[in-house]
């Protein structure tokens, strides 16, 4: 029997369609294995170990992708309703949410307690928590309202701390959850650092000579509580006020000012309100440590400093109220890596610290390390110990706590973003020196989700990582202070369990 001509066509054509189809799928094939074969074809490998399954990974959920949602800046109406939502028990019993102790009365009602529901997303514990004893029993003074019963925080870092941008979170939450007892220190300059406080003013003149421990150009190692120095001449001056439209920072007690007495040094007058106080003169035989402190009813209230005659050499202001509550002080020295703390003068570093009298001590560091591939981290281990005892030696018996640094990335060849290689050997040697120092250990890294969590964060909506890989946005730093305040309030909750 004869095929019609029109069939024959017809089988002709879907021959030469599926052969044409075999060179296609037989070119694409020969181009996928050279890219495993020839040199720098890394980026285009349809597939490397890791990797989810090519097409399927389309389909499928990142298992990381959920992030607890937190509010970074509490305002005055959520504040207020975190304290509602604490649950309130009577003197002697159990809260409705059952097992953590009430406590006597202070000044979030008659009773005191920490419901589980407030650190719910506390997936990240403290590590080491017992080392965090003597804040916890700080802590817990302020939470019973006992007088003047200050808890003070002195967090040192990077420019994530000089920015106050995980600080200013975690002080919203501690003072709004156990009394607000003022913003803390703050330096007396900026000069051109990227350095800024939240619910605080603060202006300055533009004569202001400023002097960082990460630079060390001042030789003798004095550069005050904060690491920075700010040497000015007469007429250079600065305002520290306090503020209205923030949820915190609205009162306070009294004004301290950090400063040095050295050779032929000048005047400052200090006024409040627009009303000279004093004038301090820091001339002096020899350069030590001053400290001036002007008391004011509790409330809103504005301080200038004013140079006059020859140079002053200021450090900072503190701000506090002489009422129950927390304290926590940013201190963050841009570009920063802890090593760099080493350049202060050890006693006159102990001094600060012993006047400041801290009971937390919060280390913060290993953002800027993260940087430097060829880092050595048994020689990062040992400067790092170092650093803890300096830091320690002004007041041994405070608690101590080392920060992990941030999730940080790179491209890889492939164009992915990866987590920097050296970065999860500076959170091992953290962890190594705060259990051999005695300090707790916040693994900041882990917190995020650890290795590659940059990608996931940086591909969130909205963003949490900023596009230099390095820095979180101001959404994923709540997000981690979050993290951070919810680990220290389940550390306290289990402190408190275990009190008579």
């Amino acid at each position: 029997m004869q095929i019609p001509q029109s069939e024959h066509a017809s089988e002709t054509t879907t021959a030469e369609a599926l052969r044409r189809l075999c060179i296609v799928a037989a070119t694409m094939l020969a181009f996928a294995l050279a890219a495993y074969v020839l040199p720098g074809m890394e980026r285009v490998r349809p597939w490397v170990k890791g990797e989810g399954v090519p097409v399927v990974r389309l389909f499928t959920r990142d298992k990381h992708a959920d992030l607890p949602e937190f509010e970074g800046g509490n305002t005055v109406e959520s504040a207020k309703a975190s304290e509602v939502a604490a649950p309130v028990a009577v003197e002697g019993g159990s809260p409705a949410g059952g097992g953590m102790p009430t406590l006597s009365a202070g000044p979030l009602g008659p009773g005191f307690a920490i419901d589980p529901s407030e650190y719910a997303n506390a997936t990240q514990p403290i590590e080491n928590p017992a080392a965090l004893e003597a804040f916890y029993a700080a802590l817990r003074r302020s939470a019973q309202g006992e007088a003047s019963a200050i808890t003070r925080i002195a967090h040192y870092g990077d420019s994530t701390i000089a920015a106050d941008e995980i600080t200013f979170t975690a002080r919203r939450k501690l003072q709004s959850r156990f009394g607000d007892a003022g913003h803390g220190f703050m330096l007396v300059a900026r000069g051109n650092m990227h350095y800024l406080h939240h619910d605080i003013e603060h202006r300055e003149s533009s004569g202001w000579e400023v002097f960082s421990l990460v630079e060390h150009r001042w030789r003798n190692g004095f550069y005050g509580y904060g690491g920075v120095l700010a040497r000015g001449s007469s007429g250079e001056h600065s305002v520290f006020a306090t503020v209205d439209e923030a949820p915190v920072g609205h009162r306070v007690s009294r004004f301290e000012l950090f400063y040095q007495r050295f050779p032929a040094g000048g005047d400052l007058r200090l006024s409040v309100d627009g009303e000279s106080r004093t004038t301090i003169k820091t001339s002096s035989p020899t350069i030590e440590d001053g400290f001036e402190t002007i008391k004011v009813p509790d409330g809103k209230h504005l301080l200038s400093l004013r140079a006059l005659g020859n140079e002053v050499r200021l450090y900072g202001v503190v701000q506090e109220r002489d009422v129950p509550g927390v304290v926590y002080d940013s201190l963050g020295l841009v570009g920063a890596r802890a090593e760099r703390l080493l350049g202060a003068d050890p006693a006159h570093m102990a001094r600060q610290i012993a006047h400041r009298s801290p009971d937390l001590l919060v280390l913060g560091f290993g953002g800027n390390e993260a940087g430097n591939e060829w880092l050595d981290p048994e020689h990062y281990e040992r400067e790092l110990t170092k650093v803890v005892k300096l830091m320690r030696s002004g007041k041994p018996e405070m608690s101590c706590l080392l920060f992990a640094p941030l999730d940080q990335g790179e491209r890889n060849s492939r164009g992915d973003l990866v987590t920097l290689p050296v970065l999860p050997a500076i959170v091992d040697a953290q962890r190594r020196v705060a259990s051999a120092e005695g300090c707790a250990f916040f693994d900041t890294w882990l917190a995020m989700g650890g290795k590659g969590s940059v990608a996931r964060w940086y591909h969130r909506h909205p963003r949490l990582i900023s596009s230099d890989f390095r820095h979180a946005t101001p959404a994923g730093y709540q997000v981690i202070a979050g993290l951070y305040y919810e680990a220290l309030l389940k550390g306290f909750a289990e402190y408190l369990a275990k009190q008579p």
